[in-house]
């Protein structure tokens, strides 16, 4: 892949470190080489997974520590570059730079060979280092949450990527997320989405209190509740992006004598993709598409958004 991605939107509290961390962890299951950057001063990103690194991004902006320095590995083939709150003083300094939009850019560029994946979670507003991250990207994906004003944001946003890239082309993905299929109101705000933007917006992830629950712990979904709606949305999704990016699952395990060492920490099943010859649709007729997770089968239909799991193994005895 050699992607550089921009989890963005101009609002938040619309699950952009979730999706970070549930995409991210998701690719490295798969074998992907993932490295999150925490580029948003909340440094929401190391409480998610646990961690508490002693150097973050601040030491490369604003002390020129080389970036690799300050990597640390989260998972077998995730590695994280934190953010905490140091970092809202460094965005002066940038602001001062002839070349302050390329900053992070030109931090960051040792590190992009190491990794099939990069993933930037940027700040809920309109800075500086949200700029220097849009500019960094290869791609661009948007969570917002269903509801009036964070879909507003979305405007707001596809203008500042067009400002800082000339056009909004780099703009892949929509993920509807906070979505509840029981309110009426969410489907007629997805389908109003969905109008607008057409075959951008993605399969929502459903509303699900294990997604919130998890990073309390310090566990990707996948680690505290892998057969939870908020699992199996994100796997779908992780689906949906490998397909976009053509990308094909490692042979090698994840603790391969070829990949960088990674601490002794037992890494969850993976998420997979699971090649079957056509089974219809029981709704609409159309050959369904398989994924398996954590021992668990799911099979899902792109065009009427059919899901059912069942065990991998077989129904239990």
């Amino acid at each position: 892949m050699g992607r550089v991605i921009a989890v963005a939107n101009a609002k938040g509290g619309i699950g952009k470190t979730t999706t970070v961390v549930s995409i991210g962890a998701g690719f490295a299951l798969k074998g992907a080489r993932v490295l999150l950057i925490d580029a948003d001063p909340q440094g929401n990103l190391a409480l998610a997974l646990g961690l508490r690194p002693r150097r973050t991004l601040y030491d490369v902006l604003a002390d020129g520590v080389g970036a690799a320095e300050c990597v640390v590995p989260a998972r077998p083939n995730l590695d994280l570059l934190a953010s905490d709150e140091t970092l809202l003083s460094v965005q002066p300094q940038i602001a001062r730079r002839a070349d302050w939009s390329r900053a992070l850019d030109a931090s960051l560029r040792p590190l992009y060979g190491a990794y099939d994946l990069v993933l930037i979670d940027s700040g809920g507003s309109l800075t500086t280092l949200s700029t220097n991250a849009l500019a960094c990207a290869t791609d661009v994906i948007v969570p917002t949450a269903i509801e009036h004003f964070s879909l507003k944001s979305i405007d707001l946003l596809f203008a500042q990527v067009a400002g800082v890239k000339g056009n909004s082309g780099s703009i892949r993905l929509i993920i509807p997320t906070m979505f509840d299929p029981r309110v009426r109101q969410s489907g007629e705000l997805l389908a109003a989405l969905r109008g607008r933007y057409g075959a951008l917006v993605a399969d929502p992830i459903r509303v699900n209190v294990r997604l919130s629950e998890a990073p309390t712990l310090g566990k990707t979904i996948y680690e505290y509740d892998p057969r939870s709606r908020g699992a199996i949305d994100y796997a779908l999704l992780v689906e949906r992006l490998g397909a976009m990016f053509s990308f094909r699952a490692s042979a090698r395990p994840a603790n391969g004598s070829d990949a960088a060492p990674r601490p002794a920490t037992a890494a969850p099943t993976a998420v997979a993709a699971a090649p079957r010859g056509p089974e219809a649709c029981p709704n609409c007729g159309h050959a369904l598409q398989f994924a398996t997770l954590a021992g668990y089968r799911v099979a899902y239909c792109e065009h009427c958004k059919y899901r059912h799991q069942t065990l991998a193994s077989g129904p239990r005895r």
